[in-house]
């Protein structure tokens, strides 16, 4: 075994403690501030309405959702706004009510200052299986860089956990030799 300084082990280990702290912290309150909520629910993939789909459930076609329709920074309740191709979602949507979906007329229906959803999720058949159609998630595209945000959070929460284990290790007094690898026979 090699020889192992234990306060030189105890500061790497709190060291990289707080660092892994700090980046569980920073993951934590981008997921409760709604920071990552607003990277997925990003910008519209279609011209038509913004809606939270949430809102929608209980609703069917003997009690329709009459959602009004405006310019609401943020969504709350049965609100509809009037979006874009490429524009930026207002707060709580988290889906879009296309303009060929209204066009249709089969599950929404434009009255006057009002969007009505008859027809709110219905269950659909593809390749075999079935599934609920409803308005969450459709026509949403992401932030790409939230991906990448991703990847490097488990990796640097990956790499601070190794190196404080590893000083944690060196604190209690243990140091593991690596095994050398040789190749061809011995």
């Amino acid at each position: 075994m090699q020889e192992v300084n234990k306060k030189r082990g105890a500061v790497k280990f709190f060291f990289w403690t707080l660092v892994a702290a700090g980046l569980f912290f920073y993951a934590f309150y981008t997921y409760y501030s709604g920071q990552m909520i607003s990277w997925y629910y990003y910008k519209a993939k279609a011209d038509g309405f913004a809606v939270n789909a949430r809102a929608l459930t209980g609703h069917s076609k003997e009690n329709p959702a009459l959602l009004t329709i405006g310019s609401f920074d943020k969504i709350e309740g049965l609100q509809a706004v009037p979006v874009k191709k490429g524009d930026r979602l207002p707060v709580n949507a988290n889906g879009i009510i296309s303009k060929e979906q209204v066009k249709k007329g089969e599950r929404v229906v434009l009255e006057d200052k009002f969007l009505k959803v008859l027809v709110p999720m219905k269950i659909r058949e593809a390749k075999g299986f079935k599934f609920k159609d409803t308005f969450m998630h459709k026509e949403i595209q992401t932030n790409p860089w939230s991906g990448v945000w991703n990847v490097v959070m488990i990796l640097s929460l990956g790499f601070s956990l190794g190196l404080m284990a590893e000083g944690f290790t060196d604190m209690m007094g243990y140091k593991l030799e690596k095994i050398e690898h040789f190749e061809g026979a011995h």
